[in-house]
């Protein structure tokens, strides 16, 4: 009788423990935005940088092939390179125009992310040295996007393929025309807001 009673303690305190337990990171991320990131984030986004994302489309999960709401992703800096993609030669304006070009790998296959519009190829230059800065020394970085289809790989997998937004790593965010802040954000109406603090932050910076 004293074994089963000593057992039963123990089970009581030990689910006690477990229901006082705090959130984890991805759990608190997650209660609030439970779409906005695929796997892990490895400790580099806030609850912030997901609630930016729900002022540019309707949240909903990937599974539905939303191409509005762009999602975040973090990758192995070592199965991720950025480059500049050559378009064409623009004679209008005399400049050589081309897109920022990101490839990743995850246990999902090839991630492919293509700049909205092509750009002065300088201007790509230019990112890439800010994507150098931003990386140097990290592991890992986060990349946001639009979802844009899914297609055969060459290695037999599927390729993602996304509309480039921006990306961050431990260091800072680096945008290529979206927003990185709720400060940046020029109307709040369809944002999925943390809490007031946030908001009133936004509404500043709105003005």
């Amino acid at each position: 009788m004293r074994k089963i009673v000593g057992w039963s303690f123990v089970f009581f305190l030990c689910s006690v423990s477990v229901a006082g337990a705090k959130p984890t990171h991805l759990e608190k991320l997650k209660s609030r935005y439970p779409y906005g990131l695929i796997g892990d984030d490895y400790g580099l986004l806030t609850v912030e940088d997901l609630a930016v994302n729900t002022c540019n489309g309707e949240p909903t999960p990937f599974e539905e092939e939303n191409g509005a709401y762009p999602y975040w992703q973090c990758f192995s800096l070592k199965k991720t390179k950025l480059r500049c993609q050559e378009a064409s030669y623009d004679p209008s304006i005399k400049k050589v125009l081309g897109y920022t070009f990101i490839e990743a790998k995850n246990e999902n296959g090839l991630q492919s992310y293509l700049a909205r519009d092509a750009r002065d190829i300088r201007f790509c230059k230019e990112f890439l040295r800010d994507w150098k800065r931003a990386t140097r020394g990290e592991k890992f970085v986060c990349v946001a996007g639009t979802y844009a289809r899914i297609q055969p790989a060459k290695d037999g997998r599927q390729e993602t393929d996304w509309i480039f937004e921006k990306f961050k790593t431990r260091k800072e965010c680096v945008s290529a025309g979206t927003e990185c802040s709720l400060q940046e954000v020029s109307s709040l109406k369809n944002c999925q807001l943390p809490d007031r603090r946030s908001a009133s932050r936004g509404r500043r910076a709105s003005r």
